[in-house]
């Protein structure tokens, strides 16, 4: 596939992405993020198929204009990032916006992106794993939409409900071969799992927090079996590549793209270490 094209297209479906108020689960900020990296995996790979799809579903959303702004605020005198997480805390989008505005004058705009990846994650907020996307897509597009980016990621953390922080000193590792899967809570893993492997310049505040909330989840399971196909083993993650482009197009849909993308990820940072255990926690899935 011509990689120009590929990145050219799903640009602008991110960039429309960025202005739709759809649920979480289903958003399409998180179905052009797995469909970029998907088609990433081999782009020898035809995939016009989930191009299209990609693109039908991106516009099949009404979209919010939020042009301007970060224009027509007052940023404050002085600012901080718990400025920042003071308002998001109170859900106070309208100074959450202004401290944005304020920060954007002293800080780097990826490093906001990462601290608004660092608060959901540590108040468990059910957007992280948009904010995870945003901060993925951004990389991609060379961070031309940051302003956009960060305006997104503040409504939906300030529309959603968090958790108040609360440090046990619980810390769990990611050890896959003990982890009990689990449909409620495998998505979160593999996200958690990628953002621990991430080189982040708030890497030692997300590590921690990422440790804490891992700590809740069941990592009690021994000796298991693993269910593996000599496919899935020889063509590593080449294999969901080819498996989405042999799927009927009725058959896709959004969670599923997402949760492929998510254990392509996985077995990109498991490097072969935990490759049987992922293989099976994605059979079993799509069983």
């Amino acid at each position: 596939m011509n990689a120009q094209l590929v990145k050219n297209q799903l640009s602008e479906c991110f960039y429309k992405s960025l202005f739709v108020n759809s649920e979480i689960s289903v958003h399409p900020v998180n179905i052009v993020n797995s469909v970029k990296s998907i088609i990433g995996i081999d782009l020898d790979i035809n995939h016009s198929s989930l191009i299209d799809y990609c693109i039908n579903y991106t516009n099949s959303f009404e979209y919010v204009d939020s042009f301007g702004v970060l224009d027509n605020l007052t940023a404050p005198p002085a600012v901080s990032f718990a400025s920042l997480e003071e308002s998001l805390i109170n859900k106070d989008i309208k100074e959450s916006l202004n401290n944005v505005a304020a920060l954007l004058k002293v800080s780097d705009g990826k490093h906001i992106i990462e601290f608004l990846l660092e608060f959901s994650i540590k108040y468990k907020s059910p957007a992280f794993q948009l904010v995870w996307c945003i901060y993925k897509m951004n990389l991609f597009v060379d961070h031309k939409n940051l302003n956009e980016s960060i305006i997104f990621c503040v409504k939906y953390i300030t529309k959603d409900d968090i958790s108040p922080f609360s440090n046990l000193g619980i810390k769990t590792k990611f050890k896959f071969n003990k982890y009990e899967f689990s449909n409620k809570s495998f998505r979160d893993i593999l996200i958690y799992y990628s953002i621990y492997n991430e080189q982040l310049i708030r890497y030692s505040k997300i590590k921690e927090y990422i440790d804490i909330n891992v700590s809740f989840v069941d990592f009690s399971g021994s000796n298991k079996s693993t269910k593996t196909k000599d496919e899935q083993l020889k063509y590593g993650r080449k294999w969901i590549s080819l498996y989405i482009k042999d799927l009927d197009e009725s058959k896709l849909n959004p969670d599923l793209i997402f949760v492929l993308d998510l254990f392509r990820s996985a077995l990109k940072v498991s490097d072969g270490k935990y490759d049987k255990v992922i293989w099976t926690m994605l059979n079993n899935y799509l069983k």
